[in-house]
């Protein structure tokens, strides 16, 4: 092998190095750090795909929240945080000035704790014996299946309490049933759980009481109103609204002008 030539190929040696090293020290590098872009790029554009999606469903909320206030305040109305009966008494004048009826009285008792119902235990009626029981015998009677009451947990005496009242009102069956319907379908939730007339016909044979189609007739509507506060803090909002009595027991008596009697 010629000088030359030797040069020559310790040149390429040399050129083919030096591309080599530029490669692993230059080149190498760079295209791991792009990749490492590329990873970080596709990360940042799943994650803007989630950011994404949830402003459109933060957005489609949004678009609800006035009806959805608008429900909570409805709620609120409902089952008020304090006792509010003057509010009540409100609308029960209105919904007797709409329907025809005159109140004569509201009886309100003080707030009291939450009980949550409990299912009644099933019974089965006695079975009686005949002499025939021996000669023909029967199947047993199947225990009746008693549905459970539906209960929150989250709802206890510690921040729900209730304020049994009574309502009397005068007027026809009708106008009394139209307004049993309105105190029951007004802002303020109301159960009545109780009805009752004072009016009785009396005939030559007994005396039955009538609905009142003839004419008017006396209405007492017992039921609930709901607080959702613990029951001290339910009477402190009855006191402080002119209630009268110190204990749960007590009650006081509201007049169709919405002044409370002790």
């Amino acid at each position: 092998m010629t000088k030359n030539r030797l040069q020559l190929v310790i040149a390429l040696a040399i050129g083919a190095i030096v591309l080599v090293g530029g490669f692993f020290l230059g080149v190498q590098p760079q295209l791991a750090s792009a990749a490492a872009n590329r990873t970080q790029q596709q990360s940042i554009d799943a994650r803007n795909d989630t950011y994404r999606t949830e402003l459109a469903r933060l957005a489609a909320q949004s678009a609800k929240l006035p009806a959805m206030r608008r429900e909570a305040a409805a709620l609120d109305r409902s089952i008020p945080a304090a006792a509010n009966t003057s509010a009540f008494y409100k609308e029960v004048n209105a919904v007797a000035a709409s329907t025809g009826v005159t109140v004569s009285g509201i009886t309100t008792s003080w707030a009291a704790a939450y009980t949550p119902p409990v299912a009644e235990a099933a019974t089965t009626g006695p079975t009686g014996t005949s002499t025939s029981a021996a000669a023909t015998p029967t199947a047993s009677a199947s225990t009746p299946s008693v549905t459970a009451p539906v209960t929150d947990p989250q709802i206890t005496a510690s921040n729900f309490s209730t304020i049994a009242l009574s309502i009397q009102v005068t007027g026809s069956f009708e106008q009394a049933l139209a307004f049993t319907s309105g105190v029951q379908n007004g802002e303020r939730l109301f159960l009545v759980n109780d009805i009752k007339s004072d009016r009785a016909e009396t005939t030559d044979d007994s005396t039955t009481e009538t609905s009142g189609d003839a004419g008017t007739t006396g209405w007492t509507l017992s039921g609930f109103i709901y607080v959702l506060s613990d029951a001290a803090s339910a009477q402190d909002s009855q006191a402080s609204e002119g209630g009268s009595g110190t204990s749960a027991t007590d009650s006081s008596t509201t007049t169709a002008s919405g002044a409370v009697n002790g």
